[in-house]
């Protein structure tokens, strides 16, 4: 942490479906000197989307969508230009959206899809990655459409109260949070305030989620127990995209899908200085959640350098 210039840190250890470690270092807020612990509250960034994706295939297992059902299908007044992108390609980052990541000018939905609709597709539908945090705010338009609930009333009715993650919320940038740790970045070498939210956003269901690792553990715990979504659902989320071409790329719905030691590794990690990794043929999970975020920032990849020291047979 003192060398990365990480101001504060919370970690939790999952092995064999149970907390091994979890603790907090550093300080939530460096001007008051304010201790992280394990209930501190992170903004997660862009680990948010393995959790829209998870409400996703909810939806799917509740037969109210198909993963290969036309996007124009469930969100009305969509442009013929996206007559060929199917749900499954919004989850992929395969959909061909040119849009990476985009502020509403009032962080209305209405905006948001006005806006989207207007811009070119920069390739076809399944012919190539390319991330794209816009197709999650349309998974969260879809999320709402096809439920009937918003956003934030379906991960709380569905996920959150009945796996008892108390701590964690979808609210904007002007919420008051008992415990949230303000966000910090690094600006010309040196560690500074950062807004935490770029919008306060009526749909942020790519990075809207702040939770803290107490809680994170309990939803890992359900999601490996198979308790969001069946086995099914969850195999299909950590499987590899297919593109057009046959080819495949290591992105399932919402996560990474890569190698780790020749085994295999699923994760994702957030703008804010987030990650969360899991080794399932292990069963082992680390998240680490950060308050240093930003481009000049280095707050990744401690997941993997603490789940070496959970795993046997290495090199």
């Amino acid at each position: 942490m003192k060398r990365r210039c990480i101001p504060g840190l919370a970690i939790v250890v999952i092995k064999n479906g149970e907390v091994v470690k979890m603790n907090g270092f550093g300080f939530a807020n460096l001007e008051q000197e304010t201790p992280v612990t394990p209930d501190t509250v992170f903004d997660l960034a862009s680990v948010t989307k393995q959790i829209t994706a998870t409400a996703i295939m909810l939806l799917v297992e509740q037969g109210k969508i198909r993963l290969d059902d036309p996007i124009i299908q469930h969100l009305p007044g969509s442009p013929r230009q996206w007559n060929r992108i199917t749900i499954r390609h919004l989850l992929t980052n395969t959909a061909g959206l040119r849009v990476q990541s985009f502020v509403r000018p009032n962080g209305t939905i209405a905006s948001g899809f006005k806006f989207l609709s207007k811009e070119p597709l920069r390739s076809n539908p399944g012919s190539e990655f390319f991330y794209s945090s816009a197709g999650f705010f349309l998974l969260g338009m879809i999320n709402e459409k096809a439920s009937g609930l918003r956003y934030k009333n379906f991960l709380e009715g569905q996920f959150f109260k009945p796996v008892g993650m108390n701590s964690t919320s979808v609210l904007g940038n002007t919420a008051i949070v008992r415990n949230r740790a303000n966000c910090y970045t690094i600006r010309n070498g040196k560690l500074a305030n950062r807004e935490c939210y770029s919008a306060d956003d009526e749909l942020p269901a790519s990075y809207g989620v702040l939770s803290t690792v107490r809680d994170l553990a309990k939803w890992d715990i359900a999601l490996a127990a198979r308790k969001l979504v069946k086995e099914p659902g969850l195999a299909a989320m950590w499987t590899p995209v297919k593109l057009n071409d046959g080819s495949s790329y290591p992105y399932g719905f919402g996560w990474e899908v890569k190698k780790f030691f020749g085994r295999r590794m699923i994760t994702h990690n957030g703008y804010a200085g987030t990650e969360y990794t899991i080794l399932p043929d292990d069963r082992l999970t680390v998240i680490a959640l950060t308050n240093l975020g930003g481009e000049e920032a280095n707050s990744w990849g401690l997941t993997k350098g603490v789940a070496v020291r959970y795993l046997s047979g290495l090199p």
